[in-house]
């Protein structure tokens, strides 16, 4: 999938920084500006892997800048990478134009020399994250509130209205448009839907947030319509009749999602990859298709199940 090699061992970032003559960002307002002259200009950053997602074809490493910004890196995971809540400087190149975040192909990683400071724990996406900084700081580390994380079913195990009052609130976050009878409905369609098939409703909304931004009658240029943007083909093939009822349309995308987690053996990001691009495309190439929508829909709904649900991280 990623033409570039990532390498987490000393020399090999030596030999990065002279190869490439990296520029040191320690802001991405640098790039943002010239966005243009970063994507062939290497550069060198700073900061401390909070969270991993690893698949069979590419491993995601969110990364905090020191200064306080957070970038996506990628990278093949056969190669070795600085561990989860370790400080950590990378030679890397810009993926594609900054748009909602910054991507950027990995070059060369290395752990950082320098003394580590004490973390802030809400940089820790992960409980094996939390743990490390626990560990090395002697500090009780208390749970991270990314901006959209929602309660899951785990011990103890939150109430129904603790559940659904906080779908409904980050659905507003995505669609303020929703009045409140409409936030709850596709709240509750979600969340019951997802227990009865089988998938996690984090997930789902992180699809249906990529998809449509909760709009359940948005219809792309190619026609693909509602909530799940389900195209008409396979809107007629889950047997549904009204592609923009909310119920119809959610609870065929549900079971799309959860065939293609079935079908690629529990691999994310080929899940989605047949979602975006369908499961056609992904035999054909053998991995993810090299279409740039398809590569940037998932980074979009990992970014966004991982701020869902951080314990997913690592």
């Amino acid at each position: 999938m990623f033409a570039l090699t990532a390498w987490a061992q000393p020399d090999a970032y030596e030999y990065a920084r002279v190869r490439h003559q990296p520029i040191s960002v320690n802001t991405l307002s640098a790039i943002t500006a010239q966005p243009s002259r970063f994507l062939t200009q290497a550069v060198e950053l700073s900061g401390r892997v909070v969270g991993t997602l690893r698949s069979e074809i590419a491993v995601t490493v969110i990364f905090k800048l020191d200064s306080g910004e957070t970038v996506q890196l990628r990278a093949r995971p056969e190669h070795p990478l600085v561990g989860v809540g370790e400080a950590a400087q990378v030679v890397a190149r810009l993926a594609e134009p900054p748009a909602e975040s910054c991507v950027f192909d990995v070059l060369a990683m290395k752990a950082a020399t320098a003394t580590p400071q004490r973390a802030d724990p809400a940089e820790a996406y992960s409980e094996i994250a939390q743990q490390q900084l626990a560990q090395a700081n002697g500090a009780t580390v208390v749970p991270p509130q990314p901006r959209y994380v929602l309660p899951s079913r785990g011990e103890p195990p939150p109430s129904e209205e603790r559940i659904l009052a906080a779908y409904q609130e980050a659905i507003g976050r995505f669609n303020p448009r929703l009045d409140e009878g409409q936030r709850t409905h596709i709240a509750q369609c979600i969340i019951d839907f997802s227990r009865r098939i089988g998938v996690d409703a984090r997930l789902v909304m992180a699809v249906v947030a990529a998809e449509s931004n909760f709009n359940q009658h948005a219809t792309s240029r190619a026609g693909a319509m509602g909530l799940g943007q389900l195209m008409p083909a396979t809107a007629r093939g889950m047997g549904v009749r009204n592609a923009y009822d909310a119920e119809e349309n959610l609870w065929a995308a549900i079971r799309i999602v959860r065939g293609n987690l079935e079908r690629m053996d529990g691999d994310l990001a080929l899940a989605l990859a047949c979602y975006n691009a369908g499961p056609g495309a992904v035999r054909r190439h053998g991995g993810v298709p090299p279409y740039r929508e398809t590569q940037n829909y998932i980074r979009k709904v990992i970014d966004l199940y991982l701020q869902m649900a951080p314990e997913m991280a690592g």
